[in-house]
C-alpha cells in the first residue's frame, strides 16, 4: 500500500502557514510545522530540558524552544543554537490528498542514531522514600525502577547517566516545569536514586513536598558521562558538592560488578555534614580493593564531640592531586569532573595548564544540576 507504515495526524487546514502544532503519534509527542506550504515533523520534547517545541517560535526552518531558546532545524533535527547539545529525532512526512501522514523514526540515519537518547521513552515511577541529609539542604529521593504504566518496563540506564523528571503541578517557574537529575543509583540496584539541593523555586518547592506513593514521569536515560571501558586506565573522579551523584552510580556499579578498574575520587565539600553518600562509599571501599576516596572540606571546621576532622582541607588543587596520585596516574588516567561551574572550570585549568593532561583524557559533566 502507498501509505503503509504512515499514520494520519491532521488535515493540511489544521496547521496554518508558518505555524506549528503538537500531535501524539504512537505514544510520542510530535511537533508538525507548515513551512512555505511544506510540512515537517520533529520530536516535540526539547532534548535540553524537555520544553514543548510546538509552543515556541518558528523562524524559517528553525524552531526555537520556549523555555531556554535552544534552536533546531525542522528538516534534520540538527541543533542550531545552545544550550541543547543533543539533536532531535525527525519524522518522514507525506501528504495524501488533504491528509498529513507521518512515520516515526524516519529522519536521516545520522540524526536518528544521534537522537536515540533524545527520543527515549517516558516511564511512570512511584516515590518510595525521601530523606533530607541532616544539617544540610540536600534532599534525596528514591523512586521505583518498575514502570507503573501499561508497558510495565524497567528503567534501564548506564551508570552516570541522567533523566528528566516531570513531577506535575509546576507553575510560573522560569526554568520550566521539568528538571534533569543525574541517576545516583547503580544499574545493579532495584531503585532510582536522585539527590538535589532544595532552592526557593516553584519546582524545588514542589519536589520537596512530594509524599511517598506520588507518581513521577521520568524521561530518559540520556548522557555520555559514563565510565570508560578500557580498565587498564585508572579513573580519577574530581567531585564538588552535589556533583558527586554520577560518581556514586559509577562506584557502586564498579564495586557490584567487580570491575578491574582502579578508581580514585577526590570529594570536596564545605563541611562534614555535606558529605553525601559517605556510608555508601565507605561500604564500597571496604569491599573494593581498587577504590580509594580522598575527602576534603573547604570551610573552617568547628571541632565538636566525634566531629574531629582528619581528612584533607581546602579546595582540590595540583598539590593535593600530587600528594595522592602516583606518577603513572597522571600519564594514563581518565579524569572526570563534576561540580559547581566555578569548581569545574578551575579543575580544567589545573589539569590542562599545570599538569598537561590532554583534553581527550578529561570528561566533564555538562548537566551538574547547579
Amino acid at each position: 500500500m502507498q501509505n503503509e507504515g504512515f499514520v494520519k495526524v491532521a488535515k493540511k487546514s489544521d496547521i496554518p502557514l508558518s505555524r506549528m502544532k503538537e500531535f501524539q503519534v504512537n505514544g510520542q509527542s510530535v511537533c508538525v510545522a507548515n513551512i512555505d506550504g511544506k510540512y515537517f515533523a520533529i520530536n516535540n520534547v526539547c532534548s535540553h530540558e524537555g520544553g514543548p517545541l510546538a509552543d515556541g517560535n518558528l523562524q524559517g526552518y528553525e524552531v526555537e524552544c520556549p523555555w531556554h531558546q535552544s534552536k533546531f532545524d525542522m528538516r534534520t533535527g540538527e541543533v542550531k543554537a545552545p544550550p541543547a547539545v543533543e539533536p532531535q529525532a525527525t519524522y518522514e512526512v507525506k501528504i495524501f490528498g488533504e491528509d498529513i501522514m507521518l512515520k516515526a523514526g524516519s529522519g536521516s540515519p545520522q540524526v536518528r542514531e544521534e537522537s536515540k537518547d533524545a527520543a527515549s521513552m517516558v516511564y511512570t515511577l512511584v516515590l518510595q522514600e525521601r530523606q533530607v541529609l541532616q544539617g544540610t539542604d540536600i534532599l534525596t529521593l528514591k523512586v521505583s525502577k518498575q514502570d507503573e504504566s501499561e508497558g510495565r518496563r524497567k528503567l534501564e540506564y548506564t551508570a552516570g547517566q541522567y533523566a528528566f523528571f516531570d513531577i506535575g503541578d509546576i507553575y510560573n517557574d522560569p526554568k520550566g516545569p521539568v528538571r534533569h537529575f543525574t541517576i545516583a543509583s547503580s544499574p545493579t540496584e532495584e531503585f532510582i536514586l536522585i539527590s538535589t539541593r532544595i532552592r526557593d523555586s516553584p519546582y524545588k518547592k514542589r519536589l520537596d513536598s512530594l509524599q511517598n506513593g506520588t507518581k513521577v514521569k521520568v524521561r530518559g536515560p540520556l548522557g555520555k558521562f559514563t565510565l570508560h571501558e578500557d580498565y587498564t586506565k585508572p579513573a580519577i573522579f574530581l567531585s564538588g558538592g552535589i556533583g558527586v551523584t554520577p560518581f556514586r552510580s559509577m562506584i557502586k556499579y564498579a564495586t557490584d560488578k567487580n570491575l578491574p578498574v582502579r578508581i580514585i575520587m577526590f570529594d570536596s565539600n564545605k563541611n562534614q555534614e555535606n558529605i553525601l553518600f559517605k556510608t555508601d562509599f565507605d561500604n564500597c571501599t571496604n569491599t573494593n580493593k581498587n577504590l580509594r576516596i580522598i575527602y576534603t572540606i573547604t570551610e573552617e571546621q568547628n571541632v565538636t564531640e566525634n566531629k574531629e576532622w582528619n581528612g584533607e582541607k581546602g579546595r582540590i588543587d595540583m598539590a593535593m592531586l600530587k600528594r595522592h596520585l602516583e606518577p603513572g596516574d597522571l600519564v594514563k588516567s581518565i579524569f572526570y569532573l563534576c561540580g559547581p561551574p566555578s569548581m569545574v572550570k578551575a579543575m580544567q585549568e589545573t589539569l590542562d595548564q599545570n599538569l598537561q593532561i590532554p583534553g581527550e583524557r578529561i570528561k566533564v559533566e555538562e548537566f551538574t544540576g547547579y
